[in-house]
C-alpha cells in the first residue's frame, strides 16, 4: 500500500506494516535511541532501523504511518512530508 507522502513508503507484509520514513535532525546514536524509544513506547514489538547518512528510519510495526510519523516528530525529529 503506497501513501501520498513523497518521502515515506508503507508496505504491508504478513499483517505487519513496513514503513520507510525520511526523518531530519538525527545526528548520533542518541537520536536513533530516542526514535526507537518513541516508537516502541506504543509498539514494544516494533523493529526500528535508522540510517544517519540517509536520514531514513525503517520500521516493522503495527502502527499506522500517521501514528509512527507523529511519534517520531513528537520526539523532536520531523518526518518529511
Amino acid at each position: 500500500m503506497e501513501d501520498n507522502l513523497p518521502h515515506t513508503k508503507q508496505i504491508q507484509y504478513k499483517g505487519v506494516d513496513m514503513l520507510s520514513l525520511k526523518v531530519s535532525g538525527m545526528t548520533c546514536g542518541g537520536c536513533i535511541n530516542a526514535v526507537t524509544r518513541a516508537v516502541q513506547a506504543q509498539d514494544p514489538a516494533a523493529k526500528v532501523e535508522a540510517d544517519l547518512a540517509t536520514q531514513t528510519v525503517n520500521l516493522e510495526t503495527s502502527l499506522s504511518l500517521a501514528q509512527a510519523s507523529q511519534l517520531i516528530t513528537d520526539a523532536g525529529f520531523p518526518v518529511a512530508q
